[in-house]
């Protein structure tokens, strides 16, 4: 794996190392990290080569296939997302005997917007309990390297930075800790890296999928009047306004000539009103996804298809309106005990008995996720301190 993504990571980033008098000689240790692109923990595996460097890794990309099996050989944990388990505990304790070197990404999930997310909550008792070494790394320009929402990497320059470790004490509350880890990797796409700030970034066709980050027009607030014209421009339908889309994720409109960065419009229509809209005969919702197949798991790892489904989002639940002749499938707002968006496309709803996967070939999944943990704060695992940080979608 290293023989294909070194290489590469070489050629496309040109990754410079900060702090190498910080970095972890050998386990076992704790290495964390701001997360914010695909490659995040390949720019740490870049500059560590004298021994193989286990991680922690969602389940959705170690479910099956030849890529499973060789992340399951490096070491790699798979874990659940915002849900209570015990094997990844277990894996971790095996690992950390082995005196193993362990990536793990505080925030639980590469943020959207470049950046950083509150830690996730279970992050305080996992360090308190390992009493190892804690190694903080800011990744720089992460985000515009490989942007969760792209399709493609971009060109820019990375600097990997690897801080002064620190080690949680028992007697540290989860609080304290998630505080530490958050002032240690915090870095923000639109207020950090002025001195690392690449000149100039490269992309094909950088306005593909850009959609899954703005997901409403900032100018009239449309929610399905948004396309993209040649992966170089964002169009709305409904009033006309039009952008260039650039390579470093900025936005250039071409009415006004004002440019602005992707996170800064992502953080408005955040902020916007949520009305409710009239969807014809599928009735009144908040959201509308048509026409996307949906999936449900049948016994870890496997999943079956359902069908293609219309997805409403309303007030009190969710309807999956199908596209053939089967029942209309129907998940209360008050039964979810999870929700996750996993990869770039897929929204994953958990009930106390089942689990669905709405596969997005067309819409965001991310404004399901801002729009659903707004109506339930009870699905983010999060400690969150909306005092410290901008990131405009903490819960109202």
């Amino acid at each position: 794996m290293r023989l294909v993504f070194i290489p590469l990571i070489r050629i496309l980033h040109r990754p410079v190392l900060i702090g190498r008098e910080h970095m972890p000689s050998s386990g076992p240790c704790f290495i964390i990290a701001n997360h914010c692109g695909t490659y995040d923990s390949f720019f740490i595996n870049y500059f560590i080569k004298r021994e193989a460097v286990a991680g922690i890794m969602t389940d959705e990309f170690l479910r099956e296939g030849f890529m499973a099996y060789l992340f399951k050989q490096l070491g790699v944990v798979a874990t659940r997302k915002f849900q209570t388990q015990t094997t990844p505990v277990r894996d971790l304790i095996r690992l950390v005997r082995d005196k193993r070197m362990i990536v793990l990404m505080p925030e639980g999930e590469s943020n959207w917007d470049g950046a950083t997310l509150p830690t996730v909550a279970s992050t305080g008792k996992l360090f308190r309990a390992m009493k190892v070494p804690v190694h903080p790394v800011i990744i720089h320009n992460g985000y515009l390297a490989y942007p969760r929402w792209a399709n493609w990497p971009r060109t820019a320059k990375i600097h990997v930075e690897f801080l002064p470790p620190f080690t949680c004490t028992p007697d540290m509350t989860d609080e304290e800790v998630a505080t530490r880890v958050d002032e240690a990797i915090r870095w923000d796409a639109v207020f950090d890296d002025e001195p690392f700030r690449p000149r100039w970034v490269a992309s094909f066709r950088p306005a593909k999928r850009i959609t899954r980050l703005i997901f409403r027009c900032p100018n009239c607030g449309a929610a399905e009047g948004l396309e993209e014209i040649r992966g170089r421009f964002l169009n709305c339908r409904s009033c006309g306004e039009r952008w260039r889309v650039r390579g470093d994720a900025t936005l250039t409109n071409t009415r006004t000539g004002e440019r602005r960065t992707a996170t800064e419009i992502f953080r408005q229509i955040c902020e916007m009103a949520r009305p409710l809209l009239d969807f014809g005969e599928q009735g009144k919702g908040l959201i509308h996804t048509a026409d996307i197949p949906v999936y449900k798991e049948v016994e870890y790892p496997h999943q079956e298809l359902l069908g293609r489904f219309d997805c409403i989002l309303r007030e009190d639940r969710i309807d999956l309106l199908p596209k053939n002749s089967q029942e209309v499938i129907t998940i209360m707002l008050t039964e979810l005990h999870s929700l996750s968006n996993e990869l770039k496309v897929k929204c994953q709803l958990r009930t106390a008995e089942d689990m669905y996967q709405l596969h997005f070939e067309r819409g965001s999944p991310l404004q399901w996720q801002i729009y659903l943990k707004d109506m339930l704060p009870h699905l983010d695992d999060r400690l969150i301190r909306p005092t410290d940080f901008a990131t405009g979608h903490a819960p109202k």
